[in-house]
């Protein structure tokens, strides 16, 4: 019963310092809010005349997760393996700003827990964690 306290204390804390992080990142130059608690910035962007990605589009993308301490959870771009997969298969906060993007661009996103995996985490992700991936789309169909 004290874990079970103990882990909704985490989780409540984890939500408040996500919730801190992203107001304070707001506010930094070159970094664009898309709607509250879903933000990115430009690292390199593609041609304007490339295809600019929608829910249904298949992807190829390098994807470098990490959390608000830095640490990773999970790397594409360390295993040298683009991620492949549908757009709409992806979190909710990654479709968002992925639907924004063109092929060749990259950019820091950052993203709040709802649009995430909230309350859930997964392993390597603890409950109500921010999440922030460096995305490069490769190619787009």
């Amino acid at each position: 019963m004290i874990s079970s306290c103990s882990e909704n204390s985490d989780t409540m804390k984890n939500l408040k310092d996500s919730e801190s992080f992203l107001s304070m990142n707001a506010v930094k130059e070159g970094v664009n809010q898309i709607e509250p608690g879903l933000q990115y910035q430009v690292i390199n962007s593609g041609s304007p005349d490339s295809l600019q990605l929608q829910s249904d589009n298949f992807v190829t993308a390098h994807f470098h997760g990490t959390l608000m301490d830095g640490s990773v959870f999970w790397s594409s771009v360390d295993s040298n393996e683009p991620l492949k997969t549908n757009l709409s298969q992806l979190i909710v906060g990654c479709q968002k700003a992925m639907s924004l993007m063109r092929v060749g661009d990259k950019w820091r996103v950052f993203i709040h827990p709802s649009l995430a995996y909230g309350e859930q985490g997964r392993p390597g992700i603890p409950a109500n964690s921010a999440l922030i991936f460096e995305i490069e789309i490769l190619d787009a169909v």
